[in-house]
């Protein structure tokens, strides 16, 4: 019996050893290793979208992420520049960041770079184009239904009886309430004028101190039902209806005119993985992950790409109002201080 049993764990080491074996000769062994470190702004699909797609074409590459707002983000890169923890900012970039912090990301361009029309191609030499954002209101049906109103756009924002009943969050940490608030000065009246101005200040009055820290707050407070109203943007809106919820939620681009704002991403300065930096960024402007994003609830920045989710409305049928970027990258702190003020004096 003991031979028997001692011929059995032999067997056994030696069936182990053969496996394991065979499993490191089936593991990929060639290509790029070593890490990358991602800081990021996406949600959560579109995350797993992008980079579940660079993980299968690089599998050796091991992925450490950090995810925030596009402002805590950006302060902890400028925290860090001496001794850079992130190889790449994935999205929550803008144009007025190439201008404000420019000298924190290193110039390159994708590889694929002058396949994108040339209005989305990179002019800057650090930004890559990845999307395309929208920004709406979101609705929460059976909330709005009980307070008996009907929500178009901004305006209606303003009704009394949605006082503490809606949510943003704070355009100085969140990249889309930036492009909310920017969005709001440009269709309720200019950058500079009165009538815009006036119009968030009562805005800032019925908002009535409610605020989340995080643009993640605003979508999911109207769908759980905890608002009437989020001041947000359309991509985790839209994978709300796309998962079947369009009886519970809705999306509303306000008649007064929405923005289309091309988001971005960029290479850390210094960066310790850079040779896999780089390979994220021509995976993000190449035709396969531009043609991964058409396929989700976000708009390529290669608006060459053809788009083949139905849930996603042509932009031909949005009212976009005009967008200053110079503008806006040269005033941006301007404003910002200026909304701060506002909120400061009410609440």
């Amino acid at each position: 019996m003991k031979k028997l049993v001692a011929l059995l764990v032999i067997c056994s080491l030696i069936g182990f050893a053969l496996y394991a074996q065979g499993a490191k000769a089936t593991a990929p062994t060639d290509g790029p290793g070593g890490k990358l470190v991602i800081y990021t702004t996406n949600f959560d699909e579109e995350y797993n979208l992008i980079v579940g797609g660079f993980e299968e074409k690089y599998p050796n590459i091991k992925i450490e992420a950090v995810t925030g707002g596009a402002g805590e983000l950006k302060t902890r890169i400028k925290a860090e520049a001496q001794s850079p923890q992130a190889d790449v900012m994935f999205g929550g970039l803008i144009y007025s960041d190439f201008v404000s912090m420019g000298d924190f990301f290193e110039t390159y361009k994708a590889a694929n770079n002058d396949a994108f029309p040339a209005a989305m191609q990179n002019t800057t030499g650090k930004l890559t184009n990845g999307t395309i954002q929208v920004v709406n209101l979101f609705v929460n049906k059976a909330e709005a239904k009980k307070l008996g109103v009907t929500i178009t756009g901004y305006k209606d924002l303003l009704n009394p009886v949605l006082k503490g009943k809606i949510i943003s969050a704070d355009p100085g940490a969140s990249s889309s309430a930036w492009n909310q608030l920017s969005t709001m000065l440009s269709s309720m009246g200019g950058y500079e004028s009165k009538e815009a101005w006036d119009y968030l200040e009562a805005l800032v009055i019925n908002l009535n101190g409610v605020m989340s820290s995080s643009s993640s707050g605003a979508y999911k407070g109207v769908f759980n039902g905890e608002y009437v109203v989020g001041i947000t943007y359309e991509s985790p809106c839209l994978t709300y209806i796309q998962d079947g919820y369009g009886d519970q939620v809705e999306i509303v681009y306000p008649v007064e005119g929405s923005n289309a704002i091309t988001f971005a991403s960029a290479i850390v300065k210094n960066a310790k993985n850079m040779d896999n930096a780089k390979l994220f960024m021509d995976w993000i402007a190449s035709d396969e992950g531009q043609g991964l994003w058409a396929t989700s609830t976000v708009r390529p920045a290669n608006t060459n790409i053809p788009i083949t989710n139905a849930v996603l409305t042509p932009t031909s049928q949005i009212k976009l109002s005009t967008r200053d970027n110079d503008y806006l990258a040269k005033n941006q702190q301007a404003i910002l201080n200026r909304w701060k003020d506002l909120w400061a004096k009410h609440n």
